[in-house]
């Protein structure tokens, strides 16, 4: 089953009244910095602190029979904070798989929320697979983080409302710049996007330390890389799955690459500078807008910040390694 454009249009209205509102903002620091205006999505003040709560709403409200034996979903933390807090609401008893490096923090709230953890190695061993196993065993429904169409449908209406709220402020968006992980944010944006606005470039941001989704659309077939070391812990995945890159292959305009240490540098901007305390997978976005090639005509870019669950962490100070670049395509 294919995502269209329908699909993200339904779900936005299933999840009308149960999201928190995260009204577009804009900073003018980086509208200095950048010599742009850049238009910023806050999905980390979405309940349970990322986007991840769209989709894993909007699947969780689909279920019916499955509901009663449980759910299981493999995260690196912030899908399964989602899935976690709306399944003890809804009375599902939920399990969550976790890398045994993953965040503490994130761990610690998916406990809270009365799900159990499983860990397991992510050098040696398959998330996917210990998901189906369990799946398998105890008769759970598997709520993907990604590949779904009811999950990248939700991850899609953040397009929807940023569109809306541009169109009402009588902008168009050149770009929109979004972090890509298993795809599911990106391909739900751009699908969304280019109904409403195809004149809008989607643009995926990838650690150069985890670069799986970019060689796969280069090399037109799925590429696996070994296990990403990056501090962006929601984007550490080894490869896409097909629903994802299939979409992706179709929608999304191009994917840019940053480092650690510009990841690491728009972290401490984000906090030091702007007060926002953003993990590391959303400060990708803003890497991006410092140090990728972007066309120099794109006036008007939004970015989507996905998420804030990290222990709180100030910097004071910063070195300033700024090299803009710029391209027309």
């Amino acid at each position: 089953m294919m995502l269209t454009a329908q699909h993200i249009v339904a779900a936005q209205q299933t999840l009308q009244g149960h999201l928190a509102a995260t009204p577009i903002e804009t900073s003018h620091f980086l509208n200095e910095r950048t010599g742009r205006n850049i238009w910023i999505k806050p999905e980390y003040k979405q309940h349970t602190g990322s986007f991840k709560y769209r989709g894993a709403f909007h699947f969780l409200s689909h279920l019916d029979q499955e509901r009663y034996h449980g759910v299981v979903a493999g995260s690196s933390g912030n899908h399964g904070i989602a899935v976690s807090a709306i399944a003890e609401q809804m009375g599902i008893p939920a399990t969550i798989c976790m890398a045994d490096d993953s965040s503490m923090y994130k761990r610690e709230r998916i406990l809270q929320q009365q799900a159990k953890v499983m860990t397991f190695n992510r050098m040696t061993h398959s998330r996917e697979l210990l998901v189906q196993q369990l799946a398998e065993q105890q008769q759970l429904c598997i709520i993907p983080s990604a590949a779904h169409p009811l999950i990248m449908a939700g991850a899609g209406t953040i397009a929807l409302d940023m569109l809306s709220e541009m169109q009402a402020a009588a902008v168009e968006l050149d770009a929109i710049i979004v972090p890509v992980g298993g795809g599911g944010l990106a391909s739900g944006v751009a699908v969304a996007t280019h109904e409403v606005s195809p004149r809008t470039r989607i643009i995926g941001v990838e650690p150069l330390a985890g670069n799986d989704a970019q060689l796969s659309l280069r090399a037109g077939k799925i590429v696996q890389v070994d296990a990403p070391q990056t501090m962006a812990d929601g984007l550490r995945h080894r490869q896409l799955e097909q629903l994802p890159f299939q979409m992706m292959q179709q929608h999304l305009d191009d994917i840019v690459t940053v480092s650690e240490s510009e990841i690491q540098y728009a972290c401490e901007l984000a906090q030091g500078h702007l007060g926002w305390n953003i993990e590391p997978t959303s400060a990708v976005v803003i890497a991006a807008l410092l140090f990728a090639t972007l066309p120099s005509h794109w006036n008007h870019i939004g970015i989507v910040l996905t998420g804030a669950n990290m222990q709180p962490v100030l910097h004071s100070t910063l070195s300033d390694p700024v090299v803009y670049h710029s391209a027309t395509y």
